[in-house]
């Protein structure tokens, strides 16, 4: 499976439709199998965040419109950083832009992420996984990943050996979880601080990247 198409369609498809996402649930679910196979992940998603805020995630429309956010809220930090004599590591933009292999484990990691962080509150209830596995279409392999990933959501430990030392990467992984996870409940905030600890995110970075996706 690609993950890099997957990713680009879920998150071109809640641009698209944005506050659209009860709709599918209230009357709509048909319409995702004529997605093919990204409808299991657009499904997932399009469950996920029925009862959050979509807003933030349609400034994201593509994985690469989700590094730029990254880079531009890793930029600010940095020049913040600096102005205080305290350098922070410099990154390119490219290195938030990765082709390639790099790029589907980057898509791979980020879609982890979103469904992790859209799970953290604990809402996906047997309603949804119906509804997630209706939609899913006849791709035996997205169907079986998504699965997976909707039966055991991965951790912020998790999450962080994927990223390993790939700081752009961190800062884009977190960047989407928050997004996802919207107006926070108190297992979200739980969430949110596991994983920003486990990348070693610097909380001036956390706060530039809270600051980006609208919060």
């Amino acid at each position: 499976m690609n993950f890099n198409n997957l990713l680009n369609q879920v998150l071109g498809s809640v641009q698209k439709n944005a506050g659209q996402a009860g709709n599918i649930l209230s009357g709509n679910k048909g319409a995702l199998a004529k997605i093919g196979g990204s409808a299991a992940a657009l499904g997932l998603v399009s469950s996920l965040l029925k009862k959050k805020n979509t807003k933030t995630l349609v400034q994201a429309g593509s994985m690469a419109a989700l590094g730029a956010l990254a880079y531009h809220a890793y930029q600010s930090w940095q020049n913040n950083k600096n102005s205080q004599s305290a350098a922070a590591p410099a990154l390119e933009q490219t290195e938030f832009a990765p082709t390639g292999i790099a790029a589907e484990n980057a898509s791979r990691v980020i879609l982890r992420t979103m469904i992790a962080a859209a799970a953290a509150d604990g809402l996906i209830d047997d309603a949804e996984r119906q509804l997630i596995h209706s939609e899913v279409g006849d791709d035996a392999e997205t169907q079986q990943w998504i699965a997976s990933e909707v039966t055991r959501p991965a951790s912020a430990a998790d999450i962080a050996r994927d990223i390993g030392a790939n700081p752009a990467l961190a800062a884009e992984a977190y960047l989407a979880a928050r997004m996802i996870c919207g107006d926070l409940a108190r297992k979200e905030i739980v969430f949110l601080s596991q994983l920003s600890q486990a990348l070693n995110l610097d909380e001036g970075l956390v706060e530039h990247l809270e600051k980006q996706a609208g919060f």
